[in-house]
């Protein structure tokens, strides 16, 4: 089991925090999970209507790739359908509307081809014996000018379903979509991520042209999808045995934000049966209205594009310069470069959709750029703690980073600050038993300014560097 820090739920503006915790109430379900799986719901519902400003005015989506790896039992399912409960009702409305619409549409394409094939017959008639045929001429252009339009299919959520398939619908006229599923084993097993250069483009909002042999050509323009996927750990290891290398390599991971919450299972204690049920219907509506805006005003070129004010955009360059800084030799996420690149960037997302979901007016506050960097910097601790794992993941890993991330997790674990040299000589790793090796990663950890040390007596504490952020 990993034991990562607790999710800074608190840094999330009130209407999403209380949300939260009245689904953990109901479910006991864990604080990262529920967070994962809300800021999943907001991307989707937000991604249509806004984009997000960086510095000089570069323009970029707002949607978010979010994967949540959790053993059978954690709820997911239950969390899922609380928070999602409305969106999978206007689901299910929209298709028995289009159901409906295109009963009514069969109907009126079959009164029009007969009307057309009286009209041309008649037209042809009166041309062959030489009548005059401009009245019937006219005719048949209005009535080729009123041929009836098929209904458009509106569809949020796919789940199991084929690259070629999600193309198909983005090419069309609705182009905001969620990969989303609370049970991802299909997906990480199926055909869904079958092609990870599209998935990819499709998080940096590119254009992405799909070519079929039998139609011509045509082109996925300023599309937005959001990923949010939870999936029990063993699919995913398999995963990252079949397809890991490409997925890591094709920058996949770097644009996910990825995290294992610890299990609560045999913590689920009932302490009373009366629960709140007040704060979820605040979040259900703010979330129907803006996904029901987004509807209405379907129009790519109609999504409000949020900056930051003057003092946020100076705390947005401050985290990626230091982002930018740690990617160094010697820096914290210098075997990360991969994931480190998307983080600035990561964290821009996430301010507008707090800043937009909490119906914020103006500009981008500093107050929720640095909400925004607590949320980034805990997704931060968290790839790097499940990708410095080889026995895990088969990803390498150095000696520094192994000792560093344990001495790291065995703090959270006894929720200390500090811990002896003698701690890692006697329950470390059995590498970093022996004294002199240990000594000779010590040092290099603090030559890294990984680790601050301090010797009282004859006892050396170490303690984990400050926040890099």
């Amino acid at each position: 089991m990993f034991n990562g820090s607790p999710f800074p739920v608190d840094a999330f503006p009130q209407i999403i925090r209380n949300a939260i915790y009245e689904v953990e109430q109901h479910t006991q379900a864990p604080q990262a999970l529920i967070a994962a799986s809300a800021l999943g719901v907001i991307s989707l519902a937000c991604q249509n209507r806004i984009d997000v400003c960086r510095l000089n005015n570069l323009r970029g989506p707002v949607s978010l790739f979010l994967l949540t790896l959790a053993e059978s039992g954690e709820r997911k399912s239950t969390v899922d359908k609380l928070l999602m409960e409305p969106l999978y009702q206007l689901e299910e409305n929209l298709f028995e509307k289009y159901t409906h619409d295109l009963t009514v549409w069969r109907n009126d394409e079959a009164i029009f081809n007969i009307e057309k094939k009286s009209l041309m017959s008649k037209l042809k008639s009166e041309i062959r014996c030489n009548k005059d045929h401009l009245a019937t001429n006219e005719k048949l252009k209005v009535l080729l000018a009123s041929h009836p339009k098929s209904p458009v299919r509106f569809k949020q959520i796919f789940n199991d379903a084929t690259p070629a398939a999600i193309k198909d619908y983005l090419c069309g006229y609705w182009r905001s979509v969620g990969i989303m599923s609370d049970e991802a084993g299909t997906i990480f097993n199926g055909y869904t991520l079958n092609e990870l250069p599209f998935i990819n483009k499709m998080w940096d909002g590119a254009m992405f042209p799909v070519e079929r042999k039998s139609e011509p050509e045509k082109l996925i323009r300023d599309a937005r999808m959001t990923l949010s996927l939870m999936v029990q750990p063993n699919i995913f290891k398999g995963y990252i045995k079949r397809k890991g290398d490409m997925a890591k390599g094709i920058g996949f991971f770097a644009r996910c934000l990825i995290c294992q919450p610890g299990s609560t299972q045999g913590n689920r204690q009932i302490t009373s049966p009366v629960v709140s049920t007040e704060y979820l219907p605040i979040f259900h509506q703010r979330l129907m209205k803006i996904v029901n805006e987004s509807i209405a005003r379907n129009n790519e070129n109609d999504r409000l594009c949020l900056r930051f004010t003057v003092e946020a955009e100076k705390r947005w360059i401050a985290f990626s310069n230091n982002v930018e800084y740690e990617m160094g030799i010697l820096g914290r996420l210098s075997n990360f470069k991969d994931y480190a690149s998307k983080m600035a960037e990561n964290m821009a997302r996430i301010a507008a959709l707090l800043h937009h979901f909490n119906g914020d007016e103006g500009d981008i506050s500093l107050l929720t750029v640095e909400a925004a960097v607590e949320i980034s910097t805990w997704y931060v601790g968290e790839y790097v703690r499940l990708f410095s794992k080889p026995q895990e993941f088969t990803l390498a890993i150095s000696e520094a980073d192994e000792l560093y991330w344990w001495i790291n997790n065995y703090c959270i674990r006894l929720k200390a600050s500090w811990i002896t040299k003698n701690t890692v000589l006697q329950y470390g790793p059995n590498k970093f038993r022996n004294r002199s090796k240990a000594n000779e990663v010590l040092n290099t950890l603090y030559s890294q300014n990984r680790i601050l040390t301090e010797k009282k007596g004859k006892t050396v504490f170490i303690a984990i560097a400050g926040s890099i952020f």
